[in-house]
């Protein structure tokens, strides 16, 4: 007679230690999918929006113009016995109602001068065909801009540490439960062609008052209330930018001995100068660089996920928030120290990326060439 098979109570104990310790496995590989998934997450979302705006600003700064031409110059005579001046030609020279202008933004803006750690990277000002204008005329009457899609507009970028307060809605203040975000952003300036203050008469000309027609940028920003007939002329276009690098350059293939950065060793780049900080005038070409548009930008955005910058505006972590943009704000003053300052070399990081590394800050770094189609380097 046959007896039924069937499992000893220490095969039972056995099997289920076995299955219990599957499950604790699974529950663990779960759990680091999904933190992975959401940590992936977040970065592709911010990161989608860095790479939104980069391409943006890439694409207009690849529109920027001078209108350079070709005039007299002339001497003072004095004047006739109408009282009318008398001047005499003495050469032709490269002119320019506009300018181009980039470099740190604490030497560019004023206002910002002081408080140079909260504006940390380089900005840039210029005139491009952007077709930017008022939709609402002062009679009120919606104005019709399809014929004006070329208008000649101002253009600016930096980077802002700061709250989103002057354009948060309203409601959320009155719930008082939503604390003000702070964080780090990039910064359109982008008054329409109506209010381009390059033309204004008070400023003219530019050469003497070349930095003057884009110092609302800090003051003319975005209001929670306002409509499109009160529309500001500064708003963020992507948060959790930590820094934007600008350096002008030239061509280097078959110039032996000049580097790509030589027009501009300090970043600093204005159309309005003959030859810009650092750089060696040419003896060959009295007007240098003066009314040129560089003929290439290197440009480089750095920019945090969200997880990085919600953690770096967090009220503990002040200190180090601090040390972060101190770094940020020191660094990139010297075209030559550009690979130290950022990314350094394979057996050794730059400091901007140790500094990230070291304070566990998660990043990607942005970087292009454009070249300028209204540069016309041999002009």
């Amino acid at each position: 007679m046959l007896l039924p098979l069937g499992f000893t109570l220490i095969e039972l104990l056995v099997s289920m230690t076995f299955l219990v310790i599957l499950m604790l496995v699974v529950t663990q590989v779960v759990g680091i999918v999904q933190r992975t998934w959401v940590r992936e997450n977040s970065r592709v979302s911010q990161f989608r929006e860095a790479r939104t705006a980069f391409d943006v600003l890439s694409r207009n700064l690849s529109q920027a113009t001078l209108n350079t031409y070709w005039g007299n110059e002339y001497d003072n005579l004095g004047s006739d016995s109408l009282g009318q001046a008398l001047a005499k030609a003495k050469s032709y020279v490269r002119q320019s109602e506009l300018q181009y202008i980039s470099g740190p933004t604490a030497s560019l803006l004023n206002a910002a001068s002081g408080n140079a750690k909260n504006y940390p990277g380089h900005a840039v000002f210029f005139q491009a065909p952007l077709g930017i204008t008022k939709l609402v005329a002062a009679s009120g009457v919606q104005a019709n801009t399809e014929n004006m899609v070329n208008l000649l507009c101002g253009r600016g970028y930096f980077v802002e540490w700061g709250n989103d307060a002057p354009y948060r809605p309203p409601f959320l203040n009155t719930l008082k439960t939503v604390p003000v975000r702070q964080r780090l952003r990039l910064m359109e300036y982008s008054p329409t062609a109506e209010m381009n203050r390059i033309y204004d008469n008070s400023l003219r000309p530019i050469t003497e008052h070349s930095k003057e027609w884009f110092q609302d940028a800090l003051t003319n920003v975005v209001q929670a209330n306002e409509t499109v007939a009160t529309r500001a002329f500064t708003r963020p276009i992507a948060e959790n930018i930590l820094a934007l690098v600008i350096s002008p350059q030239v061509e280097t293939t078959g110039n032996t001995g000049t580097q790509p950065y030589s027009i501009a060793p300090n970043y600093l780049y204005d159309s309005t100068l003959t030859a810009n900080p650092g750089a060696t005038a040419l003896a060959a070409n009295p007007q240098g660089t003066r009314h040129l548009l560089p003929p290439i930008l290197k440009v480089t955005m750095v920019a945090l996920d969200e997880r990085s910058g919600e953690f770096l505006a967090r009220q503990e972590n002040e200190s180090m928030r601090q040390k972060v943009l101190e770094t940020a704000a020191a660094l990139f003053k010297s075209a030559s120290s550009y690979a130290s300052d950022l990314a350094g070399t394979d057996n050794k990081p730059g400091t901007l990326e140790q500094t990230l590394i070291t304070n566990k800050l998660s990043y990607r770094v942005f970087t292009t060439t454009i070249a300028l189609k209204q540069a016309r380097w041999s002009f």
